[in-house]
C-alpha cells in the first residue's frame, strides 16, 4: 500500500518504480488468499519439526459419523451457552468499531492536516487500535505497542515538510509495516532459538 502511494506520485517515476508497486500489490494479495496454505506451510517446516504434530480426533476427519454425534463431540462438556456467545460477538462488534474509528482517525489527522506533529497523534491511535483489537484474544506485542507512538514522533521530527496527504500516509505505512516485520522476525528467532530441532540420534536413542 505505501508503495502505490509513494511512488506512482514521484515526477520522476520510472518503468522500475512501477514494476515494484505492482510486485508489491501481486505479492499483497498473494498472501490474503493464499494465507491458509502459507501458513500451513511454515508449521510443517518450522513448527512441527521442534514441537511435534498432534493429530486431529478420529471424529473429525471421519465423514460417516452421524451428524448429531459429531456436533455432541465437537461442544462436550463445556460448550459456550447461548447467552454468552452473544455476549462475545458483541464484544467483538464493539472492538472492531472501536479499532476502525481509531485507525480512520488516524489516517485522516495525517492526511488532510499539515501539522507535523498529528504524526505522532497518529501513531499513539494506531496503538491503541492494535491494543483494542487483540488484547483479549492473543498477546500484543510490546515491540509494536511502542514502535508505533515512536514512529510517530520520527515522522513529525524527520520527516519532510513538503511530504503530504498521501505521501505522508505512505510514510507512515512503510514504517508501521517495517515495525511488524522486525517483530515478526524477532518472534520467529526467539522461537528457533527456544526450540531447536531435536537430534535424531538423541531421541532414536542407541542402536543396541
Amino acid at each position: 500500500m505505501a508503495s502505490l502511494l509513494i511512488f506512482p506520485r514521484q515526477e520522476s517515476s520510472s518503468l522500475l518504480a512501477a514494476l515494484f508497486s505492482f510486485t508489491t500489490l501481486l505479492l499483497y494479495g498473494l498472501i490474503l488468499l493464499r494465507q491458509r496454505q502459507i501458513l500451513d506451510w511454515l508449521k510443517s517446516k518450522i513448527t512441527y519439526p521442534r514441537t511435534g504434530y498432534v493429530s486431529p480426533p478420529p471424529f473429525a476427519e471421519d465423514s460417516t459419523l452421524p451428524l448429531d454425534l459429531t456436533k455432541l463431540s465437537l461442544q462436550g462438556a463445556h460448550a459456550t451457552p447461548p447467552e454468552k456467545a452473544e455476549g462475545l460477538h458483541a464484544n467483538r462488534k464493539w472492538r472492531f468499531l472501536l479499532t476502525l474509528a481509531l485507525a480512520l482517525a488516524a489516517v485522516l489527522l495525517i492526511f488532510f492536516f499539515r501539522n507535523p506533529w498529528l504524526c505522532s497523534a497518529a501513531g499513539l491511535l494506531i496503538a491503541l487500535a492494535v491494543w483494542f483489537s487483540a488484547h483479549h484474544e492473543q498477546r500484543v506485542s510490546s515491540i509494536v505497542l511502542a514502535g508505533l507512538p515512536c514512529l510517530g514522533v520520527i515522522l513529525s521530527v524527520f520527516l519532510p515538510r513538503g511530504i503530504v496527504g498521501p505521501q505522508r500516509v505512505a510514510c507512515f505505512l512503510a514504517g508501521a509495516g517495517a515495525l511488524f516485520v522486525f517483530d515478526g522476525a524477532l518472534t520467529l528467532f526467539r522461537y528457533l532459538r527456544a526450540n531447536p530441532v531435536p537430534n535424531s540420534s538423541r531421541v532414536a536413542g542407541p542402536s543396541q
